[in-house]
């Protein structure tokens, strides 16, 4: 597998980010001319999520055809979309949905926090689930298929917790830490149930079970409860730590914005 910090792995940060950027940077312009409101915001969403859904059946084809990942024609339930990032196909859906109410006001701090902490931990340190693959280059080949679907996928995590904070669609307040927290147990104990249900097939989803490719799996078979706390504690916290700086943020940014309106105003 090609290692962190490989040339492939910076290029591919400096050409996911700066594809970020560009679209968001259209969207954000096309939302201020044209005044659009909630419903631009949701169709942004909305059709991120599909084409994030359309690459994970492209992803499912790849597995189900060929033996990298076991029997051919045989689909992989350890690689079924119940990871922690998978959760983003889900949440999206509702978020972005046409008719969304309290059930999406609950996710949105989840959707926001939890999966742009988590898509930046695996782009910072792809090597520890190995989606950057084998080959050590960008090139449009057979074995860049999953490459590209995990890198993209992973940068449309990101692009969607800044565009939903950049466009002011969401606003996080600090009960939200309570609403992100809430719905991140839910969604773990969810995973840990299926890590069960599918006891034998590998599942390790949220790295609940067997604790793959993280750095604290070792504590698993001698101290299980420090390192559900550990997890608890990091992924909470940060959660906790991203959406109190995004407010404080957004506080000071709406202040700004007041005192120059004033002082426009005082001059008129």
């Amino acid at each position: 597998m090609v290692p962190n910090f490989s040339s492939k792995h910076v290029i591919g940060l400096i050409w996911l980010f700066a594809l970020i950027g560009v679209v968001l940077a259209v969207l954000l312009i096309l939302k201020k001319k044209f005044n659009f409101g909630e419903k631009f915001d949701k169709a942004v969403i909305r059709f991120t999520c599909y084409f994030m859904w359309a690459w994970e059946i492209i992803k499912t084809i790849r597995m189900i055809n060929y033996p990298d990942y076991g029997p051919i024609g045989l689909y992989p339930l350890w690689m079924a979309p119940f990871h922690i990032c998978s959760m983003g196909l889900y949440a999206y859906l509702i978020i972005g949905s046409k008719r969304s109410g309290k059930l999406a006001e609950w996710v949105k701090p989840f959707g926001y926090a939890v999966l742009l902490i988590v898509a930046c931990i695996i782009l910072v340190i792809p090597a520890s689930s190995g989606i950057l693959g084998t080959e050590n280059n960008w090139k449009l080949v057979f074995e860049n298929i999953l490459p590209y679907q995990s890198w993209l996928y992973h940068g449309c995590l990101v692009f969607v917790s800044l565009y939903m904070v950049l466009s002011g669609f969401y606003r996080p307040q600090w009960k939200d830490i309570y609403k992100g927290a809430t719905v991140l147990a839910v969604v773990a104990t969810f995973a840990q149930i299926l890590n069960y249900t599918l006891e034998g097939s590998g599942a390790d989803f949220m790295t609940l079970r067997y604790g793959n490719g993280n750095p604290f799996a070792f504590l698993l078979q001698s101290t299980p409860i420090l390192y559900y706390l550990l997890l608890a504690v990091v992924a909470m916290g940060g959660m906790a730590l991203i959406l109190a700086i995004t407010i404080v943020i957004c506080k000071l940014v709406d202040k700004c914005k007041a005192k120059k309106l004033k002082a426009n105003s005082a001059q008129e």
